[in-house]
Formats: C-alpha cells, sequence, structure tokens
C-alpha cells in the first residue's frame, strides 16, 4: 500500500497506517530515559575519573540517537552491585521506572546494572513486560528481543562471575600476605 486511493478493506487501511505511523513506544525520541552512573565504591582515591567517564560516554551515546535526558534522570551512584539491595538510587530509578516516570535506561555497561542475579534478573523481567522499553550501552550493543536479553543474561552472569572470583582472589591475597607477615 503506498495511498490511501489504494486502501479497498480495513486490513489494508490498518496496514497503511502501522507502517507510515513512528512507532512511539519503541521510537528511542520519544522515551523517557535515564543515565545510571556506578562506581563500585565511595572512596574518592579510587575509581576517581569513573562516573566522570561513565556520563560522558552516556551523554555522548544519547546525542547521537537524538535522545535528551533530563538534569534530574542523571543518577549517579558509588556502591557495589554485587549484593542485592545495597543501592538506594539504584532502587529508586527502578521504582521510578515501574511508575511510568522513566521508560529506558542509559548506562555505560550492563554490569553498571547489576553483578547479582536478583536485580538482574528483575532487569529482565521488566525487560519483558514492558515496562522498561528500552537499554542503551555505549560499550555493549543490546537489542530487545528474546535473544538481545539472554546475552544481556550472560553479560550479567559474566559480571558476577568476576566478582565473586575477584572476593576469592583478593582474599587468598589477603591470607598469603598475613601468613608471609606482612599487614
Amino acid at each position: 500500500m503506498h495511498s490511501f486511493d489504494d486502501i479497498v478493506t480495513p486490513e489494508q487501511l490498518v496496514e497503511l497506517i502501522q507502517s507510515t505511523k513512528p512507532r512511539r513506544e519503541t521510537n528511542p525520541k520519544y522515551l523517557k530515559y535515564a543515565i545510571y552512573l556506578r562506581k563500585s565504591t565511595d572512596d574518592g582515591d579510587k575509581q576517581v575519573r569513573s562516573l566522570e567517564d561513565q556520563l560522558s560516554e552516556c551523554q555522548k551515546l544519547a546525542r547521537d540517537l537524538g535522545i535528551v535526558v533530563l538534569k534530574e534522570n542523571i543518577i549517579e551512584e558509588s556502591e557495589t552491585a554485587k549484593i542485592a539491595g545495597a543501592r538506594p538510587k539504584f532502587r529508586k530509578l527502578l521504582d521510578r521506572t515501574i511508575a511510568g516516570e522513566i521508560d529506558a535506561i542509559i548506562t555505560w555497561h550492563p554490569n553498571r546494572l547489576s553483578r547479582n542475579m536478583l536485580e538482574a534478573g528483575e532487569i529482565i523481567d521488566l525487560l519483558d513486560r514492558g515496562v522498561i522499553k528500552d537499554l542503551r550501552f555505549p560499550s555493549h550493543t543490546f537489542v530487545n528481543d528474546a535473544s538481545g536479553k539472554m546475552l544481556l543474561g550472560i553479560v550479567f552472569v559474566m559480571a558476577k562471575q568476576y566478582s565473586d572470583q575477584m572476593s576469592t582472589d583478593i582474599g587468598r591475597g589477603i591470607t598469603n600476605s598475613i601468613e608471609a607477615g606482612f599487614y
């Protein structure tokens, strides 16, 4: 169908309208985005530029996609994502998303969102239910379909494994240092 003159049936009219109308619910320009920035520690000597660098990359992605992110929707947090429920600003972001105040999230990498399976599962569930309509990452490609959610789940599992392994390695290093007489 190329014009209204070709319309014979109601189905053809629906097809024409759907083919010409931008899909507001999936077009990034029509969604309300938040930018979520996270570093693992609140120690000022560690990861000093991390939040600033993440923000710069996320804002560049938003500009490239024609997305406007309101200043009040830029959320910075200095908490670990290894433990579910340990990030009050992240919880508020999800609550605002569930309430319909935010449609989509931009963050530097999926591991900024979660390094634990409870919150990872919640994010995927919110995608499944259409509550989170889009996720964007400057460092990672995500498509909101069955394969994209499967790959996102794998990235979350890898982030959890990395955190778990780092904890094991650090514990072993501390134990070895103490046994060697270093404190």
